[in-house]
């Protein structure tokens, strides 16, 4: 049964990746998609099936018994499910989906959070009970399509991913015929590591800060003896003078985060350094990051973080 079962399966997924070449030359991905004839797919369905099976038995039995009322039903019915064909092919026909506009923020979520989605729809003609499914999102339902539509996809792994194919159909007007089409609209996003509360950080410290002498000033009572220019003493033994010290910090040097982690503890520590990005980000400080792939000279700026946070993504 185990085997039966295998082969089976090997055979669907043979099946399966041929069908996938075939839409793909059929309908390669595209920004913006105009349905024609050539993506749609027009079919009985269940109901319709039956619905023909019952147009069949009338014709029969009317032919057998010359009885022209059963024909003429038979007929009426064969009509109604003819003009139920060009219903539901033209209630998706010039149908036009387009993805969101590129923006200078690239299109993001993190990792175990859902991603909202926007396409725009346009149309010339009335649409309704049209049904959205897919791999990646709920099913979704509606009676009036609107000018914009959200999909919700389902929460991934850290990477980089290209919008899957889904499917569009209806059974408009009386759920005789079903026709559906499969949409492949090029749309990619980022999923990020998880940032994470940790205060960890393999930044590299600011620069000591360093006592620069800056003025001379009279000895007075009370004044430390590390503080005297004895040079100046030994020069002029009445007027001791004292050196003022002033603290002045050097320029903080960029902060360098280095991925160095392996298995279970390179996913903490991605966590780790996406809070940290952001931490930086707000204080407005350089930093950069190095990973095993490359490494991203120091700079800031919301272009610079999100190219950061996508190598981390691809850890």
């Amino acid at each position: 049964m185990t085997l039966k079962m295998t082969v089976w399966q090997k055979i669907k997924q043979k099946l399966r990746q041929r069908f996938d070449r075939w839409l793909e030359q059929r309908q390669p991905a595209a920004t913006e998609l105009t349905l024609r004839q050539h993506l749609l797919y027009v079919f009985p369905s269940a109901y319709g099936a039956w619905f023909v099976l019952l147009i069949i038995l009338l014709y029969v039995f009317g032919s057998n018994y010359q009885n022209n009322l059963i024909l003429l039903c038979a007929y009426l019915l064969l009509s109604l499910f003819c003009c139920c064909i060009l219903a539901a092919f033209f209630n998706l026909y010039k149908l036009q989906l387009k993805t969101s506009p590129p923006l200078a923020v690239p299109l993001y979520t993190y990792a175990s959070q859902n991603l909202t989605l926007s396409l725009a729809l346009s149309h010339a003609q009335h649409k309704t009970m049209l049904l959205f499914s897919g791999d990646e999102f709920e099913a979704l339902l509606f009676e009036t399509l609107p000018e914009l539509i959200q999909l919700e996809l389902y929460p991934r792994p850290r990477g980089f991913y290209q919008l899957q194919r889904f499917k569009l159909e209806s059974y408009y007007p009386f759920g005789l015929i079903r026709c559906w089409t499969y949409i492949q609209l090029q749309q990619a996003y980022w999923v990020y590591p998880t940032p994470s509360e940790s205060k960890n950080t393999n930044a590299a410290p600011r620069q000591q800060i360093l006592d620069q002498p800056d003025q001379l000033a009279p000895y007075l009572p009370g004044d430390p003896a590390s503080s005297i220019d004895w040079k100046r003493l030994a020069k002029n033994p009445w007027q001791p003078v004292v050196r003022q010290n002033s603290e002045s910090s050097a320029p903080a040097l960029p902060k360098t985060l280095i991925v160095t982690a392996t298995g279970a503890a390179l996913e903490l520590q991605l966590s780790d350094f996406c809070f940290l990005l952001h931490q930086y980000e707000l204080q407005g400080e350089s930093y950069s990051l190095s990973t095993a792939t490359g490494t991203i000279g120091p700079d800031h700026g919301q272009a610079h973080l999100h190219r950061c946070l996508q190598a981390l993504a691809l850890c």
